[in-house]
């Protein structure tokens, strides 16, 4: 990986939850394309592992910027148990897409506080900043 490009993921030491940050060019430049083709990996299956996708988008605001919100209600390939992922992709500079997601398990307890983790994910999501 370039090292303009960055991934990072956090696990809850329960693995009860996945956070993770990515800033790439993979997909294309705007929230819409990268979106899109992370959508298009999930829904292969023998890729991602991820099976019988339901996928609902907001636009939203990030940074002040445009960005889409995707709900993601999925279960893993094999297994039946239900999951969720919330997703935020906001466009940065020179071409790069910020893609922020939590992923848990889609029991009430784990969707509250998934709620709350990825409130405060956005909230602390910093695009376009040097690290010094």
């Amino acid at each position: 990986m370039p090292a303009s490009e960055v991934q990072s993921t956090w696990r809850s030491p329960d693995r009860s939850y996945d956070l993770s940050i990515k800033r790439d060019r993979s997909y294309g430049s705007t929230p819409q394309a990268a979106s899109a083709g992370q959508l298009a990996w999930y829904r292969d299956t023998a890729e991602s592992s991820m099976a019988d996708l339901e996928v609902t988008t907001h636009k939203t605001r990030q940074n002040g910027r445009d960005a889409l919100w995707l709900e993601i209600d999925y279960h893993w390939a094999r297994q039946s148990e239900p999951r969720k992922r919330l997703e935020v992709f906001v466009a940065g500079r020179a071409g790069y897409v910020y893609q922020l997601l939590v992923d848990t398990e889609a029991s009430a307890q784990r969707l509250a506080e998934q709620s709350r983790l990825f409130a405060t994910a956005r909230e602390s999501l910093r695009i376009d900043v040097n690290a010094r």
